[in-house]
């Protein structure tokens, strides 16, 4: 070992979970260091400085980390497509920034259905609904306060929504004339400047980041104020090993990507925030003496009950111009008319509806999201025509059930650039989640074909489902029989290690997950600023009480 030091917290991905519990963690006034494997993404690394960004967002930009290939990236063998980045701001460097919150009744889908795997979360939404509105202030986010399908927000700050166009206003139609709820989203999108941040000029397309910081995102929201409260950002820093000693985590050990060098931090709490397929990765890896099956595991559930939410793209074209791909790709407005559970359609839990932008010509012109290919020759212009700017795309966006055997493991067979295992999912969509999707086509479609679709295509229900959110496996329980960590996102086997990332929800929704995850870490860290020392002292299995504030 080259080096070691001693740190009060470390923190392991710096994501919406490391720098939501970094920020916090840090202005408290403790020593915080993160170690995150990627490197910072400056502005002109996006591809819209690219000649072809279009395309480039198919190759250096790609979701997928098989795709890109990066030093910093770790293969994933299995049955999933990852949508997954190694960087300062994780993969929220390239996400849309839709924004919504989970409803109550997502906390308690054990207790709605009871089917094999689903239990309810440790907590309630009211238990996070302050911290919902904490880290939302963080961040920036736009939006109108008022949806009638969620509780009451009396303390929350936006800033104004983004402007619907012509899509927004046609699905808005569409669930008006139909009876149906929409709303207005919230979208991680600032319409006002903030400090060193210029707000939104309406000229997408975010899920190709946004260069200019109107894309909120923990690298311009989080690190350049933790990193002021005394926070040490390490990057090119991949974690070999959690280490452990007498039933706490004692550090990790880290290879320096920049010199090969292997150093190791000693420190009072380490909190993993890796992602749902890193984070149990990293756990499986970091096996030892008294944790043979990895840390975490006793009961032989890290990285089981992975969730991806189930999803279907279904594209819609009108003899008039809805100009989708003009405006913020921030989603104009959702759909929650099918979300919770109806036993009469023959299947449980729901699915939203939420509409998108269009990109640009060329993605058009291959088939946009559903492949529907121009053809090539004399009828290529006429087809363009009538096609590009009359494009309305809404996802189909259900929860699928956490199931037991849809799993990450280690696959030893294949190595990252510094020779650790890559990651090995197995993931198959439960027959309910393909009722569940089948059910969302078909009233997507009756939607836009009340508003005057003249064309419809869809993908059918996707398989494997684009990967983008990556939950489940080190799941928050009521008890370790059943899950990996107790209601403050701490582990039940060692009282000193926190898991704050996709891989602590419990159930998926049918919403995005990263405002949960983002106050589910602004929630872990003020429990750990106030009950440091009981955390640090404590040798006893922790539990779902209250621990004694300092």
């Amino acid at each position: 070992m080259a080096t070691y030091e001693e740190t009060d917290v470390l923190i392991i991905g710096a994501g919406p979970g490391g720098a939501g519990n970094a920020l916090k963690l840090a202005k408290a006034g403790m020593r915080v260091i993160c170690l995150e494997q990627g490197p910072w993404v400056k502005p002109t690394d996006h591809p819209h400085y690219h000649d072809e960004w279009e395309l480039e967002k198919q190759r250096g930009w790609a979701y997928d980390p098989n795709v890109r290939q990066l030093p910093e990236d770790y293969p994933v063998t299995g049955t999933t497509t990852p949508y997954m980045m190694n960087n300062v701001g994780g993969s929220t460097v390239h996400y849309a920034g839709h924004w919504p919150r989970y409803k109550p009744v997502d906390f308690r889908k054990g207790t709605e259905h009871g089917l094999e795997g689903t239990i309810d979360w440790p907590i309630s939404y009211e238990d996070l609904a302050p911290f919902y509105d904490e880290n939302d202030e963080i961040y920036g986010i736009s939006g109108r306060i008022g949806d009638p399908s969620y509780p009451d927000r009396k303390q929350a700050v936006r800033d104004p929504e983004v402007l619907p166009g012509k899509l927004g206003l046609k699905y808005a139609k569409a669930s008006k004339d139909l009876g149906w709820h929409w709303w207005p989203s919230d979208n991680a999108v600032i319409t006002v400047p903030r400090e060193n941040r210029e707000a939104d000029q309406a000229m997408g397309n975010e899920l190709s980041g946004s260069p200019t910081g109107s894309l909120s995102t923990p690298a311009n929201a989080h690190w350049p104020y933790a990193i002021r409260y005394g926070a040490d950002l390490r990057t090119m820093a991949r974690v070999e090993t959690i280490n452990a000693e007498n039933g706490k985590a004692t550090g990790a050990t880290y290879i320096d990507r920049n010199t090969g060098e292997r150093h190791e931090v000693r420190a009072k709490i380490v909190i993993l925030a890796a992602n749902g397929i890193g984070s149990p990765r990293l756990l499986l890896q970091s096996a030892q003496k008294g944790h043979e099956n990895g840390l975490a595991n006793s009961n032989g559930i890290v990285g089981k009950y992975l969730m991806h939410h189930v999803f279907a793209f279904c594209d819609s074209w009108f003899d008039e111009p809805i100009e989708g791909f003009k405006g913020s790709f921030g989603a104009p407005l959702y759909s929650h008319e099918f979300y919770h559970t109806d036993m009469s359609r023959g299947f449980v839990n729901g699915f939203g509806m939420q509409v998108a932008r269009s990109f640009g010509p060329a993605y058009a012109a291959m088939g946009t999201h559903t492949g529907y290919t121009a053809p090539w020759g004399e009828k290529h212009r006429d087809f363009f025509d009538g096609h590009f700017a009359n494009h309305l795309m809404v996802f189909m966006f259900g929860e699928d059930l956490p199931v037991e055997t849809n799993a990450v493991t280690l696959d030893p067979s294949v190595k990252d650039s510094s020779g650790l295992p890559a990651a090995h999912v197995n993931y198959e969509l439960h027959p309910n989640d393909i009722a569940l999707s089948k059910y969302g086509i078909e009233k997507i479609f009756e939607a836009t074909r009340a508003v005057g679709a003249t064309e419809t295509n869809d993908t059918g229900v996707l398989y494997p489902p684009p990967a983008w959110h990556l939950m489940g496996t080190c799941r928050m329980g009521n008890n370790p029989g059943d899950s990996v960590l107790n209601k403050w996102c701490q582990t039940w086997d060692l009282p000193n290690l926190f898991v704050v990332d996709g891989s602590t929800l419990t159930t998926g929704g049918a919403v995005n997950p990263t405002s949960t995850i983002g106050a589910l870490a602004c929630r872990s860290a003020e429990y750990i600023t106030r009950n440091f020392h009981d955390i640090t002292s404590q040798k006893t299995t922790p539990s779902n009480t209250d621990a004694p504030s300092m």
